[in-house]
């Protein structure tokens, strides 16, 4: 493998692990370590039975949207979410980045999948749905300035794959939190975790994300298109399950390699278009 600081995992860095630990003042379960391969993130129990999260940025591609999400979720009320406590930043010259340490409350459950999609049921009882469908619903309540989706990303990222086939104004906007699938989602009790990114999206963006990590279990997606019929059936959902498709298509474009979903998206992709235009 690679050494990369998308994979911490990949380089030395206990010295690192020392900061951040005489910053949170807790001593971290290297054992028991989860990293990211994609993102330079790590996650660690602690001697106090907390969490910690390290990240890193490069100074030029700093993005205060992202670097805030922790401590701004803290006014979210009626949502399952880990409780911020306390972060901590620090500038690394010699690896040209600035780290953030970040304590919370350890989610009593482990994430569903650490890929974000399945290729299985999970089996999430009725209960579960109906906790989930309450959250999210509390969540579109919330007001805030963030912004998670634009309007002109989503009418691009449609546009770039599928051309002017159809309009992709938004009418209705609601707070999200904006990466909703298997790896940000605990079984019972159900927790929602990562809320780097979280602010305004299209109505049922959610669970339009959702829907996209369940496609490779085909009654597992129609579960979520039942669930959240309310908001994926509307135009504004069938936009925002539109992009997702146009983000696969994309994806294959630029690499010529199929993914998972590749087929799925497509064939979803051609019934959207059809409902849209």
């Amino acid at each position: 493998m690679q050494p990369t600081m998308d994979d911490l995992s990949t380089i030395s860095h206990e010295d690192v692990l020392a900061e951040a630990e005489k910053r949170t003042g807790r001593v971290l379960d290297r054992d028991r370590a989860h990293y990211s391969k994609y993102n330079g993130t790590a996650g660690f129990r602690t001697s106090a039975g907390t969490w910690v999260r390290l990240a890193w940025v490069r100074p030029g591609a700093f993005s205060a949207q992202s670097w805030t999400g922790l401590e701004a979720s803290v006014a979210i009320e009626g949502v399952p979410r880990p409780n911020w406590f306390a972060g901590s930043m620090w500038h690394d010259e010699g690896r040209g980045v600035v780290w953030r340490v970040d304590e919370m409350s350890l989610a009593a459950a482990p994430a569903l999948s650490p890929a974000g999609t399945v290729d299985r049921d999970p089996g999430l009882t009725d209960a579960w749905w109906a906790d989930l469908r309450t959250a999210l619903e509390n969540l579109a309540l919330h007001e805030t300035s963030r912004v998670c989706v634009q309007q002109g990303h989503l009418s691009r990222r449609i546009g770039e794959v599928y051309g002017d086939q159809v309009d992709t104004t938004v009418a209705e906007w609601t707070c999200a939190h904006g990466d909703v699938g298997y790896a940000n989602l605990t079984a019972a009790p159900l927790t929602l975790l990562d809320w780097e990114d979280w602010g305004l999206a299209p109505a049922g963006w959610d669970a339009a994300c959702l829907w996209s990590a369940s496609l490779s279990v085909p009654a597992l997606a129609a579960r979520v298109l039942n669930e959240f019929a309310d908001v994926l059936n509307t135009r504004t959902g069938q936009l925002s399950r539109l992009m997702l498709c146009a983000n696969v298509a994309r994806a294959y474009r630029r690499t010529g390699k199929a993914g998972p979903l590749t087929g799925a998206m497509e064939a979803a992709a051609s019934d959207l278009l059809a409902s849209l235009s």
